[in-house]
């Protein structure tokens, strides 16, 4: 097996594992969150107090940091594809001069 090879699969290894890594992070945090609004719920935990903050017609809501954030992420990851096509241009062979 070439070395290419062998790096492309390690590389997919890797982003297979931090997947599956994410993947089972938000399950639990989703867990969490499910078991503590069921407590809240049936009134066997007290919500915390509310914090003083801006009224709420001031204040995003859920849909609209969502949102922010996926843009952002997806300018992250546009910055990032343009960075790794510099990269790999910066790092490939050049062309034989004669």
């Amino acid at each position: 097996m070439a070395d290419k090879d062998r790096a492309n699969e390690q590389l997919e290894e890797l982003q297979k594992r931090t997947l599956e890594a994410m993947r089972q992070q938000q399950e639990a945090f989703l867990e969490g969150v499910k078991a503590w609004r069921e407590m809240l719920t049936k009134g066997t935990v007290q919500p915390p107090p509310s914090p003083d903050i801006k009224p709420p017609d001031l204040s995003p809501q859920p849909a609209e940091v969502f949102e922010a954030s996926y843009a952002f992420a997806s300018k992250l990851l546009a910055e990032q594809s343009q960075f790794l096509a510099e990269l790999s241009k910066a790092m490939a062979t050049p062309p034989k001069k004669n």
